[in-house]
């Protein structure tokens, strides 16, 4: 018989805090990985804040090059406005070779990892969780952390958390170019190959979020767009993803150059701090919690905060109410839940449509000298945008 102090199902960012966490305080820990390697399932390109990940994992973190200039592109109708500035301590990385860093980072520190696993079901005795099955047996534990990302079966099967819908899910698609090193530091005017950029554009009709992150000798592209909005418009997300490269000239950019991989995933909207964190001794994390940033896009920092706080939890065998407050207490994490009212009013089409007509108005009155056109943009906003950019920076205080 399998027995282990705790078992970790999901070997991500938040699974891999949690087993360091874990492991760390002297417990035998298993981390149950349905991938052939962590990081194979995922779609994501990542830009991370090195320093946090540093904070948690130490020295070593993989990374392809610094990001030294953002730039964010808001597109009302065909024109966009855009803002470019350079941001401090943040870099590009592949997910495969991060999340199997920080998976080697939990092994040295005692936890065993198995990959090609898949968890089917947590079995339920008096109202606590005593063993996981798995397709290749049933494993034993006195507690249970459940990173297994978006599609958390384990978590609906055992009505932890109920399914996605397509109101608070979103579908994304990317691409990624093999490109020569000299040609992304032509391409983008880079200082040398540790040099790269981020862009971020947001669209509406349908509402699009778009990325390119520049790596050291790739370009990857995305998308994501609310599942809701695709099925009102009748639009498949690969239509959409060619729309937005040819929109945004980035066809152009890449055309000639071979394209190495092609993905799609769905990612949560919504969640925490509206829905269940745990039940007995079995602690949700990272993207089963939804615990995406939805104004900086940032998925990986809070979950390596929530994996680490689950690992503790699991330690401790916390009880419900104290794991939310912890989860609450973590500025990554009361963040992303105090944003939930403006995400989903941006979520919004009609919504998000007026902040970015807003936004290009103001700019474009300012950059032809019209203060005027300035001062009548914002009274007409007055009365609908304003007030929840008003009421959002006061939470956030």
């Amino acid at each position: 018989m399998l027995e282990y102090d705790i078992v970790i199902v999901g070997a991500g960012p938040s699974g891999s805090a949690a087993a360091l966490k874990a492991a760390s305080s002297g417990k035998k820990v298993l981390v149950l990985e349905r991938g052939p390697e962590p990081g194979s399932k995922n779609v994501s390109g990542a830009m991370i804040r090195k320093d946090y990940v540093t904070s948690v994992f130490g020295e070593g973190v993989p990374f392809e090059r610094n990001v030294d200039k953002i730039k964010l592109s808001l597109y009302d109708k065909d024109k966009p406005v855009s803002i470019e500035f350079s941001p401090d301590n943040l870099v590009t990385t592949g997910r495969l070779k991060f999340d199997k860093w920080l998976s080697s980072v939990s092994e040295n520190a005692g936890a065993m990892v198995i990959p090609k696993t898949t968890a089917l079901k947590l079995n339920w005795e008096n109202n606590v969780a005593k063993s996981i099955t798995t397709d290749r047996g049933e494993v034993f534990a006195k507690s249970f952390v459940l990173a297994e990302g978006v599609n958390s079966l384990v978590s609906m099967e055992s009505k932890i958390k109920s399914d996605l819908t397509p109101e608070n899910a979103v579908e994304t698609v990317k691409v990624v170019y093999s490109v020569k090193k000299e040609d992304i530091n032509s391409m983008f005017n880079t200082k040398n190959e540790s040099s790269g950029v981020a862009w971020r554009y947001i669209m509406t009709d349908p509402l699009v979020a778009g990325f390119l992150y520049t790596y050291k000798d790739s370009v990857s592209i995305g998308i994501g767009s609310p599942i809701n909005q695709l099925v009102e418009r009748k639009i498949r997300p690969e239509k959409l993803l060619d729309d937005f490269m040819d929109k945004t000239g980035l066809s152009d950019m890449v055309k000639g150059y071979s394209l190495r991989e092609y993905s799609a995933k769905v990612i949560p909207e919504g969640g925490f701090p509206d829905i269940n964190v745990s039940k007995s001794n079995v602690y949700l994390c990272g993207d089963a919690l939804g615990l995406v940033d939805p104004l900086t896009f940032d998925g990986i920092s809070p979950a390596i905060a929530s994996g680490t706080i689950a690992g503790s939890a699991a330690v401790y065998n916390l009880d419900s109410a104290t794991y939310r407050y912890e989860l609450m207490k973590n500025p990554e994490i009361s963040k992303i839940a105090k944003e939930r009212k403006l995400e989903s009013e941006f979520m919004s089409g009609d919504r998000a449509k007026e902040y970015i007509e807003m936004v290009s108005s103001m700019l474009n009155n300012w950059a032809s000298g019209n203060m005027f056109g300035m001062r009548n943009t914002m009274v007409s906003n007055y009365r609908n945008v304003i007030p929840d950019l008003m009421g959002f920076v006061l939470k956030m205080r």
